[in-house]
């Protein structure tokens, strides 16, 4: 409704007499009311093509996929950060020590999220190959090639899914296959890779944690027998010295004792979460597994079906949004309607601009749609004209209804008054008023000295 103020004081008119302002209001609604058309060929084949691929019953991942996710991340970074904050910067403060921890947890965590989501990609690409090879093996057609070679012109965006539907299941399969190697062999690039990593990872993390665990044992004893220097003995009080040295064992046994406790406890706690940090990288490599799509196109066909049970539930749903683009265009056109009459009312005397600000009924969004429709067939008649190079024999015409042009069509199809006239007549009426030549100023002043004389 903004863009109506500046948008109300243009006041041109084409040749249809609609004001170029209309136009422009409802060329921005064009884009989200096309977006829903709905096309019940492609809904059908779209659900076609993830049955080709195998890829039926796959979804991406949602939205509580990614909060899991970044809780994950979250207790993973948590727990780096804490292990390597005493070994990172070591000449830094304190709290840049920190600073630096969490950042290298983020970033390890960060990574470790990306490279096993790409191997349960590259997992469940290897399980789509070895389905096709299998069948490709088994296969006993006569037409069977030596190679599984795909056929690249398969495709849903350019309507040619259906070119290889008498082919066999793995040629089908194989046809849409993404990011597949010349030999459609399986690749373990990435597998290797996020194998390797988590290896150092959970190594590294955990040998981390058993030096610092020596080293808060070493802390510990040296505290102690530090204690043991400055205690206080009683000069009065003497011993012999075998009770002293029985003493001075059993507080030893007792000291090693409670340090071999601590670190068994220490290390037990490390082999828990270590096992916990391969199970988030296997849940992680799960959801790679399960919400990756293997077709080059499954995305796009998931996308048009995933919402609907039925082909009708679908052309309900796009025609419900297509009302609803139309009803806010509408809205927003008769606004500028409106403020057009007001503004051409005080700041236009041409007759023609007020008689169309004052009549704008015929000049709504659902006809702006059928002109735009029969504009753009006539600019495809008009390319495909000049092909016609080499002249042809005659041949005899198809009969047509005789339409007779009137000066009261034309003036409707001006004005845009279409909803009374077929296809046919408006545009012959267009036709004939595109090739109406301009009248010059001559003729303009002819015809207004014949209006005064009459």
């Amino acid at each position: 409704m903004g863009r109506n103020q500046g948008l109300s004081k243009s006041l041109g008119l084409d040749d249809q007499n609609w004001f170029n302002s209309e136009r422009e209001a409802c060329n921005a609604f064009i884009v989200d009311y096309t977006k829903h058309n709905a096309d019940e060929e492609h809904y059908q084949q779209s659900s076609i093509y993830l049955d080709k691929v195998g890829d039926k019953g796959v979804s991406p991942l949602t939205w509580y996929h990614w909060i899991g996710l970044f809780v994950l991340v979250t207790i993973e970074a948590a727990g780096f950060a804490y292990v390597l904050a005493d070994f990172t910067l070591q000449d830094a403060s304190e709290t840049l020590q920190k600073e630096a921890a969490i950042a290298i947890a983020v970033l390890i965590s960060a990574l470790l999220v990306v490279l096993t989501h790409a191997m349960g990609a590259e997992l469940y690409q290897n399980q789509q190959i070895d389905k096709v090879r299998l069948r490709w093996k088994n296969s006993t057609s006569r037409s069977k090639l030596n190679i599984i070679e795909p056929n690249n012109l398969v495709s849903l965006q350019s309507k040619k899914n259906h070119i290889d539907d008498d082919e066999p299941g793995w040629q089908q399969m194989a046809n849409r296959l993404d990011k597949i190697n010349a030999q459609f062999v399986k690749s373990w690039i990435m597998t290797s890779i996020t194998l390797v990593f988590i290896a150092i990872v959970a190594v590294g993390a955990t040998y981390v944690r058993g030096q610092a665990l020596e080293k808060l044992s070493i802390e510990t004893t040296q505290g102690e027998l530090s204690e043991s220097v400055v205690t206080f003995e009683n000069p009065f009080e003497s011993s012999p010295q075998a009770v002293k040295d029985n003493n001075a064992a059993a507080d030893e046994l007792a000291q090693n004792e409670k340090m071999e406790a601590h670190k068994k406890a220490g290390w037990t706690t490390f082999i828990i979460l270590a096992v916990i940090f391969l199970a988030m990288q296997f849940y992680s490599i799960y959801l790679g597994f399960k919400k990756t799509f293997s077709g080059k196109e499954s995305k796009l066909a998931y996308q048009t079906v995933h919402k609907f049970d039925n082909i009708n539930s679908y052309l309900a749903y796009h025609q419900a949004k297509q009302e609803a683009v139309a009803r806010t265009a509408q809205r927003v056109l008769s606004h500028l309607q409106a403020k057009t009459a007001t503004y051409a009312q005080h700041n236009s005397g041409e007759q023609k601009v007020l008689t169309a600000t004052a009549n704008p009924t015929n000049r709504n969004f659902i006809n702006f749609l059928k002109l735009e429709l029969l504009r753009h067939t006539q600019e495809v008649e008009l390319i495909h004209q000049p092909q016609q190079i080499t002249p042809k024999a005659p041949t005899p015409k198809v009969q047509q209804k005789n339409i007779v042009l009137t000066d009261e069509i034309l003036d409707k199809v001006k004005r845009g008054d279409i909803d009374e006239l077929d296809d046919a007549t408006i545009v012959i009426a267009m036709k004939a008023l595109q090739n109406k030549q301009k009248e010059t100023s001559e003729e303009r002043m002819a015809r207004l000295k014949e209006c005064m004389e009459s």
